[in-house]
């Protein structure tokens, strides 16, 4: 399962140490914080919104999901934050791949 949305593959992996159970976003072959093995499971797709900005390309947040990692993607720009967000993939007119896309989370 080494297949995420830089691949293609819609879904964010979450990689987690063998040895120290720390986890982390972005893979890597060992653990950073004590080189221990390395598995990975897919992130879940809800969390919650820690900052949004905007500009001429759109908005960008950062959004701290609930498995204990932090990823940034495109959003909806009514998100806010503080507000629980769910994670999604979408693809632009000049996307090779759909990428994260984050958006408001109905309660």
């Amino acid at each position: 399962m080494n297949s995420d949305w830089t691949d293609g593959t819609p879904r964010v992996l979450v990689s987690v140490c063998d040895d120290c159970a720390h986890r982390w976003y972005l893979r890597r072959d060992r653990c950073p914080r004590c080189a221990g093995p390395v598995s990975t499971t897919v992130a879940a797709a809800r969390g919650v919104v820690v900052g949004v900005t905007s500009g001429e390309r759109g908005a960008i947040a950062l959004v701290d999901l609930v498995d204990g990692i932090r990823v940034l993607g495109r959003c909806d720009p009514a998100l806010e934050a503080g507000s629980p967000a769910r994670l999604t993939f979408r693809a632009e007119a000049d996307d090779p791949v759909a990428v994260p896309f984050l958006e408001v989370e109905s309660p």
